[in-house]
C-alpha cells in the first residue's frame, strides 16, 4: 500500500564508487507517479552509473530506495523490475532479432500452463493487444530483426506495459531513428504519463527532453548539479546549466 502523499520512487543519498572514481555522490531525488524526468548531462557526467544503481546492475555503496514510502533492497535486475517496478529500454534495446515479438516481450517471464508449459496462445494475445494500445505496425508473431528502429522501440516500451511497470527508464531512444519516428516516441511517452507510468528519459538531444518533462535532472560530476522545473525553458538554458556558461559570458563572447 501507498504511503499517503509518498512519492513512486526515493532515492535517498546514493553513492558509489568503483575504487578511487566516486561515479554516484549523495545523489538524493523523488520521483512522482505520473511524472516525466529528464535526465541530462555531459559524458561521464555519472548518469549510466546512477541508472545501474537504479535497475539493480550495480550495488550501492550507500544511500536507500523507497517505492511508495517503503524501505526496498535492490540486488537485481529482477528486484529492481519486481520491487521497484522499474523497466529499463535501452538504448541498443537488448532485443533478441532472431526471436519473434512476442518471444521477446516475455523473455524469461513466460506464461506457463501447469507450470511446464509456455502457453504460447495467451502470450500471444497478450503481446497483441499491447501492440494494438501502442498502435504498433508489428504483430506478436513478426521477427524482430525485420522491424524498424522505431518499431523495435515500441517492442521494448511493450514489455513494460505488459508487466505493468511502474516507471520506465529511456535509454537516448531517439539517437537512432528517424525524425518521423522521433515524433511516435515521444508520442508515446505522452501515453505513458497519461496512463499513470512514470518515465526517466536520457537523452542528448535536449529539444527532446524539453518538449516532454515535467523536471529536468542535470548531473555533473557524479553528483545533481541542479533540477529545474520545465516551464519555458529553452535549450541554451539547459546548455548553459550544464556547461556552467552563464549569459554575461555569453554576451561576451557575442561581442
Amino acid at each position: 500500500m501507498m504511503t499517503a502523499d509518498a512519492p513512486l520512487l526515493s532515492i535517498r543519498h546514493l553513492s558509489k564508487a568503483f575504487g578511487p572514481v566516486q561515479a554516484v555522490r549523495d545523489v538524493t531525488l523523488e520521483i512522482q507517479a505520473g511524472e516525466v524526468v529528464g535526465l541530462v548531462g555531459d559524458n561521464a557526467a555519472g548518469k549510466s552509473t546512477f541508472l545501474s544503481l537504479l535497475t539493480g546492475y550495480n550495488q550501492k555503496d550507500s544511500g536507500e530506495f523507497l517505492y511508495k514510502g517503503h524501505p526496498v533492497t535492490v540486488s537485481s535486475p529482477r528486484e529492481s523490475r519486481n520491487r521497484l517496478k522499474i523497466e529499463m529500454v535501452y538504448q541498443n534495446l537488448s532485443l533478441a532479432p532472431d526471436l519473434t515479438v512476442w518471444q521477446n516481450m516475455f523473455l524469461g517471464e513466460e506464461r506457463r500452463t501447469l507450470g511446464i508449459f509456455n502457453d504460447r496462445r495467451n502470450m500471444v494475445e497478450a503481446a497483441d493487444r499491447v501492440l494494438k494500445e501502442l498502435n504498433a505496425r508489428a504483430g506478436a508473431t513478426d521477427l524482430v530483426g525485420t522491424l524498424s528502429g522505431g518499431e523495435q522501440q515500441l517492442v521494448a516500451i511493450g514489455r513494460a506495459l505488459l508487466f505493468d511497470r511502474e516507471l520506465i527508464i529511456m535509454d537516448e531512444p531517439t539517437a537512432a531513428i528517424s525524425v518521423a519516428k522521433i515524433v511516435d516516441v515521444l508520442r508515446l511517452i505522452r501515453h505513458l504519463k497519461d496512463r499513470g507510468k512514470s518515465v526517466i528519459l536520457v537523452s542528448h538531444r535536449l529539444e527532446d527532453v524539453l518538449s516532454v518533462a515535467d523536471r529536468i535532472v542535470v548531473f555533473a560530476h557524479g553528483s545533481i548539479k541542479t533540477i529545474m522545473r520545465n516551464q519555458n525553458l529553452e535549450v541554451t538554458d539547459l546548455i548553459n546549466v550544464m556547461f556552467e556558461r552563464t549569459k554575461e559570458a555569453t554576451d561576451g563572447e557575442a561581442t
